[in-house]
């Protein structure tokens, strides 16, 4: 499923005007298994439906929710599937997406293989480092590399509520 998801910068951060540019990738390495667990994993007509704590991992990849639907990819007994064969995912419910270098939360995760787009939504928590960006709604463009934070109020009439915050610690600079 994936690698690196949103590796924001942060020069990227500062532009906050435009969509946020970020290196992600789903991970393409079909040999790598998707292993996932549940309380219960049902597969009917080439959709698993997972509930209760779900964890699906992919190399140093890890999706968490309370229910996952993944169209397209047929899960034998073991739980694991192949990538490619995967055309959507929607994860619903205390949505996590964790990697090495961040970890993005929300409500809701949306994975469109077609047009090569994920999306999460729903008090949205990017943390890189000990950077942080909130919002309602992240769109990631796996193919573009590009990615957008947005909000649900837009002007300084909204004052800090539904509007995205960047909070930077770690700007770089010299180490000693």
């Amino acid at each position: 499923m994936m690698t690196k998801f949103l590796k924001l910068t942060a020069a990227a951060f500062l532009m906050a005007a435009m969509p946020l540019t970020a290196h992600a990738q789903f991970a393409r390495d079909n040999s790598a298994p998707i292993d996932a667990t549940a309380d219960d994993i049902v597969n009917s007509s080439g959709t698993t439906i997972l509930t209760g704590q779900v964890d699906v991992r992919q190399g140093d990849t890890r999706i968490l929710a309370d229910k996952m639907k993944i169209f397209g990819g047929v899960a034998p007994a073991s739980g694991n599937t192949a990538a490619s064969d995967i055309s959507r995912i929607e994860a619903t419910g205390n949505f996590y997406y964790i990697t090495a270098e961040q970890e993005v939360r929300g409500n809701n995760g949306v994975y469109v293989q077609a047009n090569d787009t994920f999306t999460v939504t729903g008090d949205v928590i990017l943390l890189q480092g000990e950077n942080v960006v909130t919002g309602d709604t992240l769109i990631y463009n796996l193919t573009t590399e590009e990615a957008r934070v947005v909000g649900t109020c837009k002007g300084r009439r909204c004052g800090s509520k539904g509007r995205v915050k960047i909070l930077l610690k770690n700007t770089g600079g010299s180490e000693s």
